[in-house]
């Protein structure tokens, strides 16, 4: 194995390890120490590729963000179904990935993004997000990006079922009460909290696309014209 091999197959085991301590643990009570003993390699190694424990954790999310996204986007451009469908369609792909991955996005949301600082990311209308506080003050600007990356993340998830629904509405499908953007993202944020909330019991029995559909169809009960409103 030459150097380059075993850089790559190092960072590897370093993700593996980050991502079953993280599972474990959350962000706060994890530590470097487990993260390199589970890894088989030294403190060093890991701030030398990653920085610190932040950066490691930001790592491992931003990879698994990256293949959420093109797993929802490759639904939302699916031009062949209806609104509908794929709205439910993304929402099967949310609820399969934060079922496998439900303690780490639960640090995501919660610890990463400081909400319990009382830091709340808040996006213009340029697509840009910015920290704003609603109790206390903010912390200097370099700490403001560290936690804004977060924000941004999850700024970006809700973008594929928002650009569905708003198809939706360029097409007259939804009647005049139903037709703000905002009820796409509440839908979504919605079904994180059903699985970050309620992950044991008969709920976990269903499976991601039956349960997906039952919500679209339950939620979008009155809101879609008839066609006499038509």
């Amino acid at each position: 194995m030459n150097r380059k091999e075993k850089e790559i197959e190092t960072k590897r085991r370093l993700m593996e390890a980050t991502e079953a301590v993280f599972s474990r643990r959350g962000f706060a009570q994890a530590t470097v120490d487990e993260i390199i003993a589970l890894a088989d390699t030294g403190k060093g190694t890991l701030y030398k590729y990653f920085g610190n424990k932040d950066n490691v954790f930001y790592t491992l999310v931003s990879h698994k963000h990256s293949e959420l996204m093109e797993r929802m986007w490759s639904v939302a451009d699916d031009t062949e179904k209806s609104v509908e469908e794929r709205m439910a369609d993304i929402l099967a792909v949310w609820i399969e990935f934060l079922r496998k991955n439900t303690v780490l996005w639960q640090v995501l949301c919660f610890e990463m993004t400081c909400t319990n600082r009382g830091f709340s990311g808040v996006e213009d209308e340029n697509g840009e997000v910015r920290l704003v506080s609603r109790w206390g003050k903010l912390p200097p600007p370099e700490e403001q990006e560290g936690i804004l990356r977060y924000h941004r993340l999850l700024a970006e998830e809700n973008k594929p079922i928002l650009k569905v629904y708003e198809e939706g509405i360029r097409q007259n499908l939804f009647c005049e009460m139903a037709q703000h953007k905002d009820i796409a993202v509440h839908m979504f944020l919605a079904v994180a909290m059903i699985v970050f909330f309620h992950s044991s019991g008969d709920i976990e029995k269903i499976s991601a696309r039956d349960f997906a559909a039952n919500f679209v169809k339950t939620r979008l009960y009155g809101l879609i014209r008839h066609n006499n409103e038509l």
